[in-house]
C-alpha cells in the first residue's frame, strides 16, 4: 500500500507551487459546493408545502 501521507504532501506541495494548479483546486471545491447547493434547493423545492392544520383556512394558495 502506498504512502497516503507522503502522496498527500506532494499533492499538496504540486499545488501550492503552482498558481495554475491553485486556481484549478480552488475552482473545483467551488464547483463541488455549488452543486450541493443547488441539489438541496432543488430538493427543497420538489417537496410539497405543509401546512398547518390551523393555517389551512387562511391559506389562499400562493
Amino acid at each position: 500500500m502506498a504512502d497516503l501521507v507522503g502522496t498527500l504532501q506532494g499533492y499538496f506541495s504540486a499545488i501550492l507551487q503552482n498558481p495554475v494548479y491553485l486556481l484549478l483546486a480552488v475552482g473545483f471545491v467551488a464547483l463541488l459546493m455549488l452543486i450541493v447547493v443547488l441539489h438541496r434547493i432543488h430538493k427543497i423545492h420538489s417537496e410539497d408545502i405543509f401546512i398547518h392544520q390551523a393555517w389551512g383556512a387562511k391559506y389562499k394558495g400562493r
